[in-house]
């Protein structure tokens, strides 16, 4: 019996120090694909907006239709295809679903943070974290202070790193449909502060007068959803660990 605990201590040993490697790697490739949007965004800054990072945004109107140059048709699709990127490194990194997940939340959260890092490095921008950004263009402009990305993206390092952190300990960690449904709402309450006010930003033509420059950002609905979203994590993570007990590594959902 001592002899069989010892191998599922070197089982569930083994299997940590390769996570550990995964984590590694995906925080390494994270942070150095960050450098390469961060250039992306500068030279796109150069072509459209002579070098700048400041609101308003050129929009073109004609006949009230909004005319988008061919060159955002590419840069949308360069956008999902960065999201592809990450959700396959995560995919690759992880050894079952929902560590596939948080290995992606690591990804995307790393790579979020060292963009504006590296921004910095090149053309020292942002000047502060309350300095306004374009953050997607898809399907609406999400616009907001550089620190509302950047809070996202903390925690969802910590969260990721966390889950799998004691799922390679042997703990039990399994989420109720209902929890994704609770912390996805609030992730989308979040996008809806980040688009609230699109229609200000690209400058619908109307009978009342658009500025291009962002309004004061709906932090009454963005922090609601944020402090929630951690709340509710830290409480359910929690119970989890509480009652899920380490399992030996021979039953562990591979």
């Amino acid at each position: 019996m001592i002899v069989k605990n010892n191998n599922l201590n070197a089982d569930i040993e083994k299997e940590s120090k390769s996570a550990f490697r995964n984590w590694v790697w995906v925080v390494v490739f994270a942070t150095t694909f960050a450098w390469v949007e961060s250039a992306v965004v500068v030279y796109l800054r150069e072509i459209y907006f002579d070098g700048g990072f400041s609101f308003p945004l050129v929009v073109k109107w004609e006949d009230g239709k909004h005319v988008i140059d061919p060159l955002v048709r590419i840069e949308f699709f360069r956008e999902i295809a960065t999201i592809i990127m990450l959700v396959s490194v995560g995919w690759f990194a992880g050894r079952k679903g929902f560590q596939r997940f948080c290995f992606f939340m690591i990804a995307f959260g790393i790579w979020d943070i060292f963009y504006y890092i590296w921004l910095y490095v090149m053309v020292s921008w942002p000047e502060s974290l309350m300095t306004w950004d374009l953050l997607f263009y898809v399907p609406l402009p999400w616009v907001g202070p550089v620190i509302t990305p950047v809070l996202i993206a903390l925690t969802m390092v910590v969260a990721g790193s966390l889950i799998i952190y004691y799922d390679e300990k042997g703990y039990d960690i399994r989420w109720r449909w209902y929890d994704m449904v609770i912390e996805l709402s609030c992730g989308l309450l979040m996008i809806v502060a980040f688009c609230w006010d699109w229609k200000n930003i690209i400058q619908i033509p109307g009978d009342i007068e658009r500025t291009g420059i962002p309004n004061p950002f709906a932090w009454w609905l963005y922090m609601p959803a944020y402090l929630f979203s951690i709340a509710y994590f830290a409480v359910r993570f929690r119970q989890i660990i509480n009652t899920g007990h380490p399992i030996p590594a021979g039953e562990l959902d591979r």
